[in-house]
């Protein structure tokens, strides 16, 4: 890695924020590429070989948590600090266990992540003091009876969802049309309790780390 200038990537699928992030890093990182479609990040990486890669959580295509693996087994000299609205002790640990350097959530100071950004270059590992404490397993919320509510291919909308699949892409995968899924995904909420689609997707993401899977139909 460099000694001075950290060469940074940051994957993030909103260009306002990724651009924003930038302009943050300016007078102490070369920001060598913004990345905004998870299916680029692999090659991205191959070809721009950053110290750190600044990494979202919620994208479509891939989630950075799954994305995170493969980075971590193909560039294991590269670190990966998760920046993402989601600040769940369950995201974080997640994060952790599959190599992240560091873990903070976007709200956080430009300080805080140049701190990240320093403690992951020294080889340590930075977790923001912003992170909340719950934890997932147990949580009545993520039981298998409630999710045992939902039909069967709403419980495949709802595995899509964790994986950041749009509307559009799950309809492909499903054989449905995009229509068709955006109506199961109104009706997950409904039963779940949900009134939001980030909503939605936090709890599909939690739900999938927890390991709380539905019953078989």
């Amino acid at each position: 890695m460099s000694a001075e200038r950290p060469r940074v990537i940051i994957v993030d699928d909103h260009p306002i924020v990724a651009q924003g992030l930038r302009a943050l890093l300016t007078d102490s990182c070369d920001v060598v590429a913004l990345v905004h479609d998870a299916r680029e990040v692999v090659d991205a990486v191959a070809r721009h070989r950053p110290d750190v890669l600044l990494l979202d959580v919620s994208m479509p295509h891939r989630s950075g948590l799954q994305l995170l693996r493969t980075l971590n087994e193909q560039f294991p000299m590269m670190r990966t600090i998760i920046v993402t609205m989601h600040v769940d002790q369950a995201f974080a640990d997640s994060a952790m266990q599959s190599g992240a350097a560091g873990f903070i959530p976007k709200e956080a100071p430009a300080d805080e992540l140049r701190m990240a950004i320093s403690v992951a270059m020294s080889g340590g590992r930075y977790l923001s003091s912003r992170v909340g404490r719950q934890r997932v397993r147990g949580d009545p919320s993520l039981s298998s009876s409630l999710l045992d509510r939902l039909t069967p291919r709403q419980q495949e909308i709802l595995r899509l969802t964790a994986e950041g699949r749009t509307a559009t892409e799950a309809a492909e995968i499903l054989g449905l049309s995009p229509r068709t899924v955006e109506f199961h995904r109104l009706r997950i909420r409904k039963v779940l309790g949900i009134t939001t689609e980030s909503g939605l997707l936090r709890f599909a993401i939690l739900a999938s780390l927890a390991g709380t899977e539905p019953s078989p139909p």
